[in-house]
């Protein structure tokens, strides 16, 4: 079964789009996609003037590591405090060093990303985006306040018929926030660059899936450990690597059998919109 969005690398060089492109039945005029790119670079470039530079960061998470380490060895040390000072005190001495590196370096990263966005560059970029992002989607037709839901994609190879799902080095999936509506009996879902309808008699049930998904975005506005989704036991790392259970939707349609990965969070979005029966494991 095909993925909506997972993207075959199997050749590199020849490789297409995601899968699910034979549902998408609008796009933009290349000058709002020039608007959205001119946007997206810039922001890239912010970001990058926001970060700490590589070698900063690198210590920042040696730093936690050690920091992390040498205090959990202390605090379950069998001796005292005072015998285990006296036995090796370099590690008490390196344990407030590191954390005090650490939260020095966090702090730091603060400063510079309040600093870049209280720029008047930033300000002005912001406006643009949004700007283009509002242009986009008046071409598209996107009902205002249309509520968003969070779709995983993913790439993967296949070999003799059998498909083996390509993790990054840090992830299983890159979570892409979609507006989702539905219209002419169809479900449709949206990046502000493409439109993509699906037949709501098309779309079967909603299984949860075995393993959690991780990816690198949280694109909800209130934090992921917030009451608001405590219920769905999000995790993140010290990488902002975020950990949820998801939902594979089933597809059965006379473009051929698909699925697609909805976040456990915004499953209940999904079913709201649509009636899709959800079925959670057993």
């Amino acid at each position: 079964m095909k993925n909506l969005f997972g993207v075959n690398v199997s050749d590199s060089e020849n490789s297409s789009g995601f899968d699910g492109e034979i549902f998408i039945t609008d796009t933009l005029p290349q000058y709002i996609e020039k608007k959205l790119d001119d946007s997206f670079e810039q922001r890239e470039q912010f970001e990058k003037k926001a970060s700490l530079p590589v070698l900063l960061s690198v210590i920042k998470t040696i730093s936690f590591f050690c920091a992390v380490c040498i205090t959990i060895g202390i605090l379950k040390s069998d001796v005292s405090f005072s015998e285990g000072y006296r036995n090796a005190p370099a590690l008490f001495w390196a344990a407030p060093i590191c954390w005090i590196i650490f939260f020095t370096l966090k702090i730091f990263g603060y400063f510079r990303v309040k600093k870049t966005a209280e720029s008047e560059d930033f300000v002005s970029h912001m406006e643009s985006t949004v700007n283009a992002f509002h242009e986009a989607g008046e071409y598209l037709k996107i009902p205002e306040n249309s509520p968003e839901i969070d779709v995983l994609m993913f790439q993967y190879t296949e070999k003799d018929g059998k498909i083996k799902h390509k993790n990054s080095s840090v992830c299983s999936h890159f979570n892409q926030s979609v507006s989702v509506y539905v219209k002419n009996d169809s479900l449709c879902m949206s990046d502000v660059r493409i439109v993509m309808k699906i037949p709501l008699s098309s779309l079967k049930n909603a299984r949860i899936q075995k393993k959690k998904a991780s990816f690198p975005n949280w694109n909800k506005e209130l934090p992921f450990n917030s009451p608001e989704y405590k219920k769905y036991k999000i995790t993140s790392n010290n990488q902002d690597i975020y950990y949820s259970q998801y939902y594979s939707v089933s597809i059965q349609d006379i473009k051929g059998e698909f699925e697609f990965f909805v976040p456990a969070y915004d499953i209940d979005t999904l079913k709201n919109l649509t009636g899709i029966e959800i079925e959670s494991e057993k």
